[in-house]
């Protein structure tokens, strides 16, 4: 009989054990998925960034171009 009670209060124990690690994991769990969401929106938010400075930069250069073209009439003109 006290070999039985010894055996079930080990069993206890272990449970117990496990279900503070079981806790403890699930805990760690949504954690890491609260960093993952917000990795993700950084990683989008930076795709975004990069898209804009693009777009930017293309504009910049058209009006670089329409610039270079309108001195250069206006340089002719002045040739003239």
């Amino acid at each position: 009989m006290a070999d039985t009670t010894k055996i079930f209060d080990n069993l206890e124990r272990r449970i117990e054990k496990l279900i503070a690690r079981l806790r403890a994991v699930e805990s760690e769990n949504e954690k890491l998925r609260g960093e993952l969401a917000t990795a993700r929106r950084a990683e989008k938010d930076a795709s975004d960034s990069r898209g804009a400075v693009e777009r930017l930069e293309k504009e910049q250069e058209a009006v670089r171009d329409r610039l270079q073209k309108l001195i250069e009439s206006l340089e002719s003109i002045d040739a003239k």
